[in-house]
């Protein structure tokens, strides 16, 4: 193996670390930059960058807020649309108790259920013997309960 070519070179070493420092005035160091001369071209197409970048930062945030809206108006429709199933819910179950009410109060409604408040009250069913036929023949007259003939000319 051939090292030779290490020891002639200074790759292994910086020898300049090791050698004297020189004396540098620091405003010898400083170099002046020329000021650029920037054109108005160069400005237009800067602010046009500049304007192409807000446009696109506004647009993504429109689409953004549109899309949170959208998403916002969904959750108020299911909310309305689950307040309307429960509306909906409610009715049925007071049309069923209606239904149920409508039919207790047929039922206390009935004939005989009339017929028993009745006989509980001392009344009767009518018999012959309350039934008075009239009959009519020229003139108009009644006969009232006491047996007393009532005609239009005695009104």
């Amino acid at each position: 193996m051939n090292n030779a070519k290490y020891y002639n070179d200074s790759l292994a070493y910086d020898f300049e670390l090791f050698m004297p420092k020189t004396q540098h005035s620091p405003r010898a160091e400083i170099v002046k930059m020329p000021k650029k001369r920037v054109n108005k071209a160069a400005r237009r197409v800067a602010r046009r960058e500049v304007s192409k970048t807000v446009s696109i930062i506004m647009v993504g945030i429109l689409l953004v807020s549109m899309i949170c809206a959208g998403i916002a108006i969904r959750v108020e429709i299911s909310e309305v649309n689950s307040q309307i199933i429960k509306a909906k819910n409610d009715l049925a179950a007071l049309s069923g108790e209606e239904t149920r009410i409508d039919m207790e109060f047929e039922q206390m409604m009935s004939y005989k259920n009339i017929e028993t408040a009745a006989q509980a009250m001392g009344m009767r069913k009518i018999d012959k013997s309350q039934i008075v036929y009239i009959r009519v023949n020229d003139t108009n007259k009644a006969i009232d309960a006491n047996g007393n003939v009532l005609t239009a000319e005695n009104e």
